[in-house]
C-alpha cells in the first residue's frame, strides 16, 4: 500500500492542510449521517421507492460507491504526476471561480440535474449489508487519498473527471466536490425515508 499511498514530502507528522482536514472532516458528517439514516432499516425499506422512475436508498449509496470508484484511480493517477512534476504546496489554495460554483452547484437540495451517465446508474439487486460494506470501504479508501494528497498543491494539480473528459478540477475541489455529491444523494436517501408513504414494517 506504501507505493500506492507514499508519503507526502516532509515529515510524516507534518499536520493536514486546512483544505484537506477539512474534507475528512465533511466525510465523518457524512458517515454519521448514512448511520442514522440506515437506522434500522429494513431490506424491504432499502429497496423501496415511491415511484419506479425515482431511485430507492439502495441505489442512492450504491451510485456513491460506483462514483467515487471512477474517480479513485484518475486521483492516484493526479497525485503521481503531481509529485513527478514537482507540484508541491502546504497552501493556502486559491481555486477558480468556475470549481468553487460547481462545488456548490453540487450541494443538496439539487438546483441543477444533469442525467446521471449509464456507466454510473446503480442497480437496485444489491442486499443492504453488502452495500453498507461497499460504501464503508470506499470511504476509507477516500480518505486515503486525502491524507495522501497533503504537501500536493491542491490548487495546480488537475484531475480529468472520468464522465466528461474535457472537464478538469483543481484535486482540492475535486475533494470537495466528492464530499458535496455524497451530501446531495444522501439528501435524495432522505426524501425517501421521509415520504409518507415509506414501508413502516
Amino acid at each position: 500500500m506504501s507505493s500506492i499511498f507514499p508519503r507526502p514530502d516532509g515529515d510524516a507528522a507534518e499536520p493536514l492542510a486546512a483544505d484537506l482536514a477539512d474534507c475528512l472532516r465533511q466525510l465523518d458528517s457524512v458517515d454519521a449521517d448514512t448511520a442514522n439514516l440506515l437506522n434500522g432499516m429494513t431490506e424491504v425499506q432499502f429497496h423501496w421507492s415511491p415511484i419506479s422512475s425515482h431511485w430507492s436508498i439502495a441505489q442512492c449509496l450504491v451510485h456513491l460507491v460506483i462514483v467515487a470508484g471512477k474517480y479513485l484511480p484518475i486521483i492516484d493517477e493526479t497525485m503521481e504526476n503531481a509529485r513527478a512534476d514537482r507540484l508541491l504546496s502546504r497552501g493556502p489554495f486559491r481555486y477558480g471561480f468556475i470549481e468553487r460554483w460547481f462545488v456548490r452547484s453540487t450541494e443538496p437540495p439539487p438546483g441543477i440535474r444533469l442525467r446521471t451517465p449509464l456507466s454510473a446508474r446503480p442497480p437496485d439487486d444489491q442486499p443492504l449489508p453488502f452495500v453498507i460494506a461497499n460504501f464503508l470501504t470506499t470511504q476509507d479508501e477516500l480518505r486515503k487519498r486525502i491524507r495522501s494528497a497533503n504537501g500536493i498543491d491542491l490548487a495546480r494539480a488537475k484531475v480529468t473527471a472520468p464522465f466528461i473528459r474535457s472537464l478538469k478540477m483543481s484535486l482540492g475541489p475535486c475533494f470537495g466536490f466528492l464530499a458535496a455529491h455524497e451530501r446531495r444523494h444522501l439528501w435524495q436517501a432522505w426524501q425517501v425515508r421521509n415520504n409518507e408513504r415509506f414501508p413502516v414494517d
